[in-house]
């Protein structure tokens, strides 16, 4: 494994599916609206990938009211989203949905409930203790750090340099000019920000019954974190799934749990889905970049239980896990995702999973 360089950041080359067909319209300079299937929409966001994030937000239209799934990393990221919203439907929103605890992904929910009187939130069990704390803690952290990383990437820009040192990229420099954006606009929302916690807790099945649409809020396991759900449409065989698929490089991070996150996607995988919403990235169509990310991560997870077998410690672990073969097939020659690869995969995903592996052996 190669060194990483210590990024801020809110959480946490080859392209192996095929998108959709074109998207829609643009909704804002933001995202672009999608319709996957008759009544569901989804704003796909279309920052270029980088190190800070802004979600994709999903609108289920039933016969009386709307689902949404995520709620973006800001209040103005949210209230563009759901004027987008407006245009597809004159709906009310009954519940908001979110498919984990992270801000990139629940920091707009006051903007719904602002909206809607009676909206209610849906989260995992454990999502509300998740925001409390680590949540909490990694919202201060962002706050007092993220002004500083984004002056410290438009200065990078300007100097023509990389965060891997060297010369910068065209594609670095892109993705640094629209991180540096994210982090401003959840930096100037922070004085407003309201954590709006879930009100309707899932520990396994929730079915919302929307006249001539079903929709199951499922827990597969732990993956992203410990409280992923993932939004199911039986009926379309669409999987909204928030970051336990990211694209182009997996999410992985320090709240991740790599002993089951592939098991988890293995269960994801086994409803044979026949479309993929992740929490970043376009839609997915097949499955082949999922597969990619259930063989990586079961690979962190055996390399490095053999690692602790065997007495390693961490920093020989890192060593010794090889993880050569996914960074190819998922960075290619892309110096900003090859940098992805080893600041969201490998380094946290090594020292979590070492860690899980040093409890279980006890």
């Amino acid at each position: 494994m190669r060194a990483s360089v210590r990024l801020v950041v809110v959480a946490s080359s080859l392209c192996l599916h095929s998108a959709l067909p074109a998207l829609a319209a643009a909704a804002e300079p933001g995202f672009l609206v999608q319709e996957v299937a008759p009544g569901v929409h989804v704003a796909v966001r279309r920052e270029p990938p980088g190190f800070w994030f802004d979600c994709n937000s999903t609108f289920v239209v039933g016969d009386r009211d709307v689902v949404v799934v995520d709620t973006n990393v800001s209040p103005t990221s949210a209230r563009a989203t759901l004027a987008a919203l407006r245009k597809v439907t004159d709906k009310p929103v009954s519940h908001v949905v979110s498919t984990h605890w992270h801000d990139d992904h629940i920091a707009g929910n006051q903007v719904y409930r602002d909206a809607f009187p009676g909206v209610r939130f849906v989260g995992h069990v454990r999502t509300r203790g998740e925001l409390e704390t680590t949540g909490a803690a990694n919202r201060k952290s962002a706050l007092s750090a993220g002004p500083g990383f984004a002056r410290h990437l438009r200065k990078l820009v300007a100097d023509g340099k990389s965060l891997a040192g060297g010369a910068i990229t065209d594609e670095e420099r892109t993705a640094y000019a629209s991180d540096a954006s994210i982090v401003e606009r959840y930096s100037a929302d922070a004085s407003a920000l309201e954590v709006v916690f879930p009100d309707v807790a899932v520990d396994g099945t929730l079915v919302l019954d929307r006249g001539s649409r079903t929709i199951e809020v499922r827990h597969l396991g732990r993956g992203h974190t410990a409280s992923d759900l993932v939004v199911w449409l039986p009926k379309e065989r669409i999987a909204i799934v928030g970051d336990l698929v990211s694209w182009p490089v997996p999410l992985v991070g320090t709240t991740s749990h790599p002993a089951d996150f592939a098991s988890t996607l293995d269960t994801l995988l086994s409803m044979q889905a026949s479309v993929f919403v992740p929490g970043h990235g376009p839609v997915m169509k097949d499955d082949a970049y999922v597969r990619l990310v259930a063989r990586l991560l079961a690979s962190i997870r055996d390399q490095t239980a053999a690692a602790v077998a065997r007495g390693e410690t961490l920093e020989q672990a890192k060593k010794s896990v090889d993880l050569s073969e996914f960074r190819k097939a998922i960075a290619g020659d892309s110096q900003l995702r090859q940098l992805g690869f080893d600041n969201y995969v490998a380094d946290p995903g090594v020292a979590v999973a070492y860690r899980e592996a040093k409890e279980k052996k006890g």
